[in-house]
């Protein structure tokens, strides 16, 4: 505990508290240690949570809710040891399986509250800005047809979905 390491001491951080990394000359678990005095940082990526460690799920890697500094990411929520990380739905932030997220949990905005893409809407950005896409005459994905306007009776309603009623040419992409 005087700061200077001697003989068959790991580390030597001026104290002799535990639970900082150095507990009577020694490296505590999950710790690793440097330097004279010595300073010690929790081990990022071995599942337990330690010192400043937001979060531990057991691997060093980022993007996966748990950065390699053991942070919590933007737009994940994260919990237990080793850490099990799941996106936020309606922070904000696209992650995960989520295809849009536009900071809120209302359907019928072009964002679902499960932070999908409704059908007949485009969404980019963070967070995520939705606009209707049907109508303007081109068939995406999420359209079953777009016959270039809003009109409901005419075979092609305007959710861009078939009419009951109408025999549509499925050759056409409109």
């Amino acid at each position: 505990g005087n700061a200077t390491l001697e003989a068959t001491e790991m580390c030597d951080d001026g104290n002799q508290t535990a639970g900082d990394g150095c507990d009577d000359c020694e490296v505590e678990d999950g710790w690793d240690c440097a330097g004279e005095p010595s300073y010690c940082v929790a081990t990022c990526g071995d599942g337990v949570m330690l010192g400043v460690e937001a979060c531990d799920d057991g691997n060093a890697m980022g993007g996966d809710g748990c950065s390699g500094t053991c942070q919590i990411e933007a737009g994940w929520a994260c919990a237990g040891e080793p850490s099990v990380c799941t996106s936020s739905c309606g922070d904000g932030f696209v992650v995960d399986v989520e295809t849009c997220d536009d900071a809120n949990n209302a359907d019928g905005d072009g964002c679902s509250a499960a932070c999908q893409i409704e059908n007949g809407y485009a969404c980019t950005g963070t967070p995520s800005q939705c606009e209707p896409s049907c109508g303007n005459g081109v068939l995406d994905d999420r359209e079953e047809c777009d016959d270039g306007n809003y009109d409901d009776g005419d075979g092609c309603s305007g959710m861009c979905e078939y009419e009951d009623g109408f025999v549509c040419d499925t050759g056409s992409p409109t």
